[in-house]
């Protein structure tokens, strides 16, 4: 099939998207949905009775369905039982049931975190110890103790790795109270380097921490600060309540940050992907959002699984997973019969690179890029083939975040988030290229995530909000070329 071809046959299906959607009486498309997949959410650095931030916090838990995790610092000033029974009871305490807890400094100024362990109970692992796992779907999740001996060949360290080894899970994520990266008040804190190094040798994703009040992301990074695409992406989310304080000396790997807004990081788990939201509270409008894939999607060496394609404001985004092989990367754009390497001449990715934005992709046609893995004998691997038509997107009522990535070689793995305006489900269109039936599939408000066996045959999808049977948006189209 030749792309011009192709092109043809996708504006003919976009033409009548609105009629097919309308008159499919059933799903026709081999579509296997995951509407619910699981939700932690919380921060740390929360309940203190002379400021009502905690308060505007617990009214986000109330609305979201979720595990509900804590950073430490749970209860100021003190963490006496008193500071638990006044201020952390009335707020988040009313969580208390599906919460998960790591204790942080605040709640050992009283000796040995006794309140902290009382309190919470069962749920905060062996009474005294401070650290215990569990698991939410396909993912492992750790909670760490940073209060107590955490470096090399403490009983801490040496029991997270024997949990690590026997469970061996594709996305592992850990939450402790002082942060190893900080460009907060308190800066880097050394304590969980060594823990950082055991969760990067098992391939763990995430890691929260609070301690500075205060919110920041970084780039995925290695046990000593180095970017890594293969390391660790830490959250600072010291933003349940207390009082917020502004940033020091701005670290290397620093992504995202705020000082002004109280709320909490909502962590959608998928099995081989996450997405995070941070949720302000009330009159509050900072946000953070974004999506990717776990490491241990990481493509092989000489390979590309986990390339995704989606559309940004920006142009067509592109994540992956860094393979440790190649020495750098390009991309490959084909479109209307001409193919560019991109970035452009004389320019190449990193090899830590995980990203990459076409900014000057051409609306409206249809677009695809394979992602080049080089050494010194050149081009040593190919990512799969995804495609997308820049900008066609709804101006109003777009789902955001869409992003398409093939995994097990014909499963194609569709994520997005929510439009501003709440749909009441959503139609997912699918539009094979080799001349067969197009299908469509109803998804509920709460989905978002798909996948879609393409049998290996090229395929493009749509995804429409909608609002009782009426459409209210759709994506970009994006497209997946299994075996390519």
């Amino acid at each position: 099939m030749s792309k011009n071809g192709s092109a043809m046959r996708t504006s003919t299906a976009l033409a009548l998207l609105i009629a097919a959607i309308l008159t499919a009486s059933a799903p026709r498309a081999a579509v296997v949905q995951v509407a619910s997949d699981p939700v932690l959410v919380g921060a740390g650095d929360i309940a203190d009775c002379v400021n009502a931030g905690d308060s505007a916090t617990a009214t986000l838990l109330d609305g979201i369905d979720a595990t509900v995790f804590t950073a430490g610092d749970n209860a100021y000033p003190l963490g006496r039982d008193v500071d638990f029974s006044d201020c952390y009871e009335p707020t988040w305490g009313r969580h208390k049931t599906r919460t998960f807890p790591a204790p942080g400094n605040h709640d050992y100024y009283s000796a040995g975190a006794a309140p902290y362990f009382a309190y919470f109970g069962p749920l905060a692992g062996p009474s005294g110890r401070g650290y215990y796992s569990y698991n939410r779907g396909a993912w492992h999740i750790i909670s760490l103790n940073s209060n107590i001996p955490a470096n090399a060949g403490s009983v801490q360290e040496q029991w997270l790795r024997a949990d690590l080894a026997a469970n061996r899970t594709l996305c592992t994520l850990a939450y402790w109270h002082h942060p190893l990266f900080s460009s907060g008040e308190h800066g880097n804190d050394p304590t969980m380097h060594d823990i950082w190094q055991a969760l990067m040798d098992f391939g763990a994703d995430v890691v929260v921490s609070g301690h500075d009040h205060n919110y920041e992301q970084f780039h995925r990074q290695d046990a000593n600060g180095v970017a890594d695409g293969n390391g660790i992406r830490e959250f600072v989310v010291g933003t349940g309540g207390t009082t917020l304080r502004s940033f020091g000396v701005i670290k290397p790997n620093s992504a995202v940050r705020d000082s002004t807004t109280h709320g909490v990081l909502k962590l959608t788990l998928h099995p081989t992907s996450y997405d995070w939201e941070f949720v302000p509270v009330a009159g509050g409008s900072f946000t953070d959002v974004g999506s990717r894939p776990c490491v241990g999607t990481a493509p092989p060496a000489v390979g590309g699984r986990g390339f995704a394609i989606g559309g940004v404001l920006t142009g067509n985004e592109m994540t992956w997973t860094t393979g440790t092989a190649q020495g750098a990367y390009a991309v490959a754009r084909f479109v209307d019969g001409t193919t560019s390497i991109l970035p452009g001449p004389g320019n190449l990715l990193p090899a830590s690179a995980t990203d990459f934005t076409d900014t000057t992709a051409a609306p409206g046609r249809l677009t695809c890029y394979v992602l080049l893995p080089l050494a010194a004998a050149g081009v040593i691997g190919l990512s799969d083939t995804m495609c997308i038509v820049p900008r066609s997107r709804s101006t109003v009522g777009a789902p955001g975040n869409v992003h398409l990535q093939l995994d097990q070689g014909s499963i194609a793995m569709m994520s997005w988030s929510a439009p501003a305006a709440a749909p009441s489900g959503y139609f997912l269109l699918t539009i094979p290229l080799n001349g067969g039936a197009q299908g469509v599939v109803s998804l509920p408000a709460a989905a978002t995530r798909a996948m879609h066996e393409t049998s290996g045959v090229p395929t493009c999808y749509v995804l429409f909000p909608r609002s009782g049977a009426s459409v209210t948006g759709n994506s970009d189209v994006v497209c997946a070329i299994p075996a390519s």
